[in-house]
């Protein structure tokens, strides 16, 4: 540890930039010294240290991705509006971008929902000045949903689309709605967000196997857990199909991809 501390420990106190506002500093102390955005959201070295040229690009930790929160306008969060972006901090969830799901989950229960919106509005400010970084594995999010294909000749659902569609219909629909559009609160929405739009449906699979659960403002919402109800290959061909008809993009998870995640809690 010695070795390791010398090499990438920064044992210095949070120091105000005088030539940024009051607002960037406070986002800045809030990101930094007390919210340790970084450990997440920050990729890491051959010693598992954070990469400070690659700072908030997005990293895999425990299983699950915390996405890109640099200021680009394709894979970070530079389209986003500063509505969008308080709501999302705020509540767990904005409109067309998604919901918080694993451990960001958790932040927004256990902290962001407490915070009064002036740290969030320092907060997001500070955000919006990390450089854009396109990160090692971007996620662009489209809009689009993409309907079941029909297999010509027969009338039914190409082979990659039926298990998945069969598995979505008895299982997800009755939430999420087949269009995505969220049947029982606008948090089950599934078009925008980047767990849809993530070709390896990382959060999307880690949903399904483990569930979940966000509580706000006294209110809970939660995604029961199917691991235990489906196999490697259910669950990879249910992610697939997820990316494939809410994010327009092809899934690339497999049996043994599952069987990975299903042991990285």
């Amino acid at each position: 540890m010695g070795v390791w501390n010398i090499a990438f420990f920064n044992s210095r106190r949070f120091e105000p930039d005088g030539t940024k506002s009051p607002q960037w500093n406070a986002g800045a102390y809030l990101a930094n010294a007390l919210g340790h955005c970084g450990e997440c959201h920050t990729p890491r070295n051959f010693a598992f240290a954070l990469k400070t040229d690659e700072v908030l690009a997005g990293q895999d930790l425990q299983g699950w991705r915390a996405y890109n929160i640099t200021s680009d306008q394709r894979y970070g969060i530079g389209k986003w509006t500063d509505e969008e972006l308080t709501e999302y901090l705020h509540t767990g969830h904005a409109k067309g971008r998604g919901a918080a799901s694993g451990p960001m989950s958790e932040v927004v229960t256990y902290s962001l929902q407490y915070w009064d919106r002036q740290d969030i509005s320092a907060l997001i400010a500070y955000l919006r000045s990390v450089p854009a970084r396109k990160g090692a594995e971007p996620i662009e999010t489209s809009q689009q949903a993409r309907l079941p294909r029909e297999a010509p000749g027969n009338g039914g659902v190409e082979s990659e689309d039926s298990l998945g569609l069969q598995l979505f219909a008895g299982a997800c629909a009755s939430c999420h709605g087949l269009d995505g559009s969220g049947r029982q609160i606008d948090a089950a929405a599934l078009l925008g967000a980047r767990d849809t739009n993530d070709p390896a449906a990382a959060n999307v699979s880690q949903m399904i196997l483990n569930g979940g659960s966000l509580e706000v403002a006294g209110h809970q919402a939660s995604m029961p857990a199917f691991g235990r109800g489906y196999t490697d290959a259910e669950i990879a061909a249910l992610s697939n199909f997820v990316v494939r008809h809410f994010g327009d993009k092809e899934g690339i998870v497999n049996s043994e991809m599952i069987t990975n995640r299903r042991s990285s809690k």
